[in-house]
């Protein structure tokens, strides 16, 4: 199908919903009508990656227009990039079947020395370009060389050096050495270098490519005379070499194959609850008729988000009251465990001050438990004085933990409140497992990631591929 006939069957579906497209409603009215088209849960990752990119009111309303805008612009990204990948695919099938028939020619022609060297093996060097540090004026040269045979770069402005000169050294044993001098016209006259360096044919077994900066350094190996950027490439074995090359571009080519999986995958999921064959199948949970579908556009307005929100922002309250507390108290004791809910809780509130994620709700409370149970064991040891009458309350250091006391009590009770608060708002969310509030649960803990291997292609959407990938699909710039 073309993009209009796509759009027009979005729209169609969508239809279901509300006849207006751009009337506003909210993000749970649109991802519980997608779980109900779906006849599945929804994946709730890929749902915020296309709300992240919609515009929202102040309240977070979007528009089905919106909805549909984003979702062609995912769907015409992610094609662009099959595209682009499958050309890549075609240019490197191109150079393994290059390669292919190049090897069976070698295999039968190649010949090795007693070095284990093939014949005419050869070491590759690029001159690029250099920076110069020794002083003078005049032009600078490269002065390559191995064994008896010597090359030279054109002379270049010493301020901005760039040959981009390629030069090749028969290599027959493996224990030759490339020296590389760097000299001016000045130096040439009085005989001496600008710097010098050798390269060592070790570091360049594996017969790939290496770009590398040189130092060369005077005579004694101390005094840093220049840089120079080059790259370098021994092949000892052609065999071994396109043996390699094929079975490195045969890795890329399963790797652009997968990742155009990925994103075909991709497709799929973004408009799986427009498909109509998977409208046409029954689940018990999701069950698709019409009278349903009415009562589920009523029963969309589940959650109230301004009460809720009014319970947020008295828990912000709250913690900055425990906060401010906790500073008074580490006067007198260091609180460790309650710094870290804080510091927890500050980072999450000024990072989303909606908190609509229940497991955020239920990490604080964790936290905040946890600290209630160090709590009581303090209090334990130290109530001890005041319950025995064996406080002197005239003593300063008396006087100092009788505060500490107090303040502890009133640090608990706010703690205590707080707890209230998110057991309270946790309640007020129903269907925590499936809610788009509870997206970070189902993902780490729901039963969309319990999914068989061989679903997985029409039904799983991974973490993975949906963090990464779809996030790519996005992007402007390849």
């Amino acid at each position: 199908m073309n993009q209009a006939q796509i759009i027009h069957q979005v729209q169609q579906v969508f239809n279901k919903l509300s006849q207006n497209h751009s009337q506003q409603i909210s993000k749970e009215t649109i991802i519980r009508f997608l779980d109900q088209q779906s006849n599945k849960m929804y994946d709730r990752v890929l749902f915020e990656q296309l709300y992240s990119r919609m515009q929202k009111t102040d309240n977070g309303l979007i528009t089905i227009n919106d909805f549909i805008s984003i979702l062609m612009e995912a769907l015409q990204s992610l094609k662009n990039k099959i595209s682009i990948l499958e050309q890549q695919v075609a240019q490197k099938q191109l150079k393994v079947e290059d390669d292919q028939l190049y090897l069976q020619q070698l295999q039968s022609t190649e010949e090795y020395n007693s070095h284990k060297i093939c014949k005419g093996s050869k070491i590759r060097i690029t001159i690029f370009d250099a920076k110069i540090q020794f002083p003078g004026n005049t032009r600078v040269a490269i002065i390559l060389g191995c064994d008896d045979i010597k090359y030279s770069t054109k002379p270049a402005n010493r301020q901005n050096p760039i040959w981009n000169e390629k030069f090749e050294f028969n290599i027959n044993t493996g224990d030759e050495e490339i020296y590389i001098v760097i000299l001016d016209e000045e130096l040439i006259e009085k005989q001496e270098i600008g710097g010098q360096a050798k390269l060592n044919l070790k570091e360049f077994y594996d017969q790939k490519p290496h770009d590398i900066q040189l130092q060369l350094k005077d005579k004694y190996g101390v005094v840093l005379y220049s840089i120079l950027n080059l790259r370098v490439q021994w092949i000892h074995s052609q065999t071994k070499y396109f043996k390699e090359s094929i079975k490195e571009n045969q890795q890329v080519i399963d790797d652009l194959s997968q990742d155009i999986n990925e994103y075909k995958s991709d497709i799929l999921q973004l408009f799986y609850p427009f498909d109509e064959k998977n409208q046409n199948q029954t689940n018990e949970k999701y069950l698709v008729t019409e009278q349903s579908t009415i009562q589920q556009i009523h029963d969309f307005q589940f959650y109230d988000t301004s009460q809720a929100q009014l319970w947020v922002k008295l828990a912000l309250t709250f913690t900055l009251i425990y906060f401010i507390l906790v500073l008074i108290t580490n006067l007198f004791k260091t609180q460790f465990v309650d710094l870290i809910v804080l510091f927890y809780s500050l980072f999450y509130y000024m990072n989303n001050n909606k908190l609509q994620s229940l497991l955020h709700f239920k990490i604080i409370s964790a936290m905040i438990i946890i600290t209630i149970i160090f709590d009581i064991v303090w209090f334990v040891i130290y109530t001890n004085p005041w319950t025995t009458n064996s406080v002197l309350f005239f003593q300063l250091e008396h006087n100092l933990q009788m505060y500490e006391v107090i303040i502890s009590y009133i640090l608990l009770g706010i703690k205590v409140i707080l707890l209230t608060i998110y057991a309270n708002l946790y309640l007020m969310c129903p269907d925590k497992r499936v809610n788009i509030y509870d997206a970070q649960y189902e993902m780490i803990f729901g039963p969309n990631l319990q999914r068989s291997v061989e679903n997985q292609d029409q039904d799983a959407y991974s973490f993975r591929n949906t963090n990464h990938y779809l996030h790519q699909s996005f992007s402007k710039n390849i």
